[in-house]
């Protein structure tokens, strides 16, 4: 893959948590990423191919990430 090539390919996804308690979406145009919504609680919502996965930060400032379960 070019240099060139691959910076066009390139985006970057950018999250702010709004002061009003509202969460923030950015809509990226990656084949993997769909959508991302951050919440003021630190917290990250994303849609990657198929599933969606929930990334979290504990006390200890450890992040933490699984995949959820959507029921039809």
């Amino acid at each position: 893959v070019s240099p060139v090539f691959a910076q066009e390919e390139e985006q970057d996804i950018q999250i702010e948590i709004e002061t009003g308690g509202s969460p923030a979406v950015g809509i990226a145009g990656s084949a993997l990423i769909n959508s991302v919504v951050a919440t003021p609680d630190g917290s990250v919502w994303y849609s990657i191919g198929g599933g969606i996965v929930y990334c979290s930060v504990d006390e200890d400032g450890n992040p933490h990430c699984e995949e959820v379960d959507v029921e039809d």
